[in-house]
């Protein structure tokens, strides 16, 4: 009996396995490649910096989906701030999760303590209108207050003014702007995401805001507005 034919055959079934092992050991994790992809984009501030691939492929998971027609929106309001000499009021920049259009809240948005908003933020908000709804991505408005405490009986905290506010903007953009009402979200987080210190009134100005955020990614259940 050849007894080498045994340790051949035992040497071949390791080296099956070995290969088994370091191919296995090769093969890039799609996951891992998507998620580099978007935090790289993300690094160079540019959300749209993700090539498309060609023949219909696709180029990370669905909910990075990045609308080719943001940065036309963003030039546009660009235009539309510069034009009604809003710079002071109005503020447009791209973060990684989409396009923020930043409303600084001061005494010509609302009174003191108030949601009501005046007929000069109501003009801004049916200019800016138009152009969200060049794109069916969903939309989050975010109310957000300087560090001085409120106590009414409308609005016992800064919570509740800061939701009051959002809601109202989203309120006109839908029922009076007619964006498609499945696009758009309200939230109020009060005095708990500051853009800088409240050391300051100028920096408690900037922290008294509406961000009126067009999102990344379409969402999977709103249809184009009218």
């Amino acid at each position: 009996m050849m007894r080498w034919l045994l340790t051949y055959a035992d040497m071949i079934t390791l080296m099956l396995a070995l290969f088994i092992i370091l191919f296995a050991m090769s093969t890039i994790s799609r996951v891992k490649v998507q998620t580099f992809a978007k935090q790289v984009s993300a690094g160079f501030n540019n959300p749209w910096s993700v090539n498309q691939p060609p023949n219909g492929g696709s180029n990370g998971e669905a909910a990075f989906e990045a609308s080719s027609s943001i940065p036309a929106i963003q030039k546009e309001l660009e235009k539309f701030v510069k034009k009604n000499h809003l710079e002071n009021q109005v503020q447009i920049h791209s973060q990684a999760r989409g396009l923020v259009i930043t409303l600084l809240s001061d005494k010509s948005y609302y009174d003191s303590g108030s949601a009501q908003m005046r007929p000069h933020t109501l003009m801004i908000l049916d200019g800016i209108a138009p152009l969200l709804k060049r794109d069916n991505n969903e939309i989050s408005i975010e109310g957000n207050t300087d560090n001085v405490p409120i106590s009414t009986y409308q609005y016992p905290t800064n919570w509740e003014l800061s939701a009051a506010r959002a809601v109202g903007v989203a309120r006109h953009l839908v029922e009076d702007d007619k964006i498609n009402p499945t696009r758009v979200s309200a939230a109020g987080y009060g005095e708990f995401r500051p853009r800088n210190k409240n050391g300051t009134e100028d920096e408690r100005q900037q922290n008294r805001r509406v961000d009126i955020v067009l999102l990344n990614g379409a969402s999977s259940t709103a249809e184009k507005g009218p």
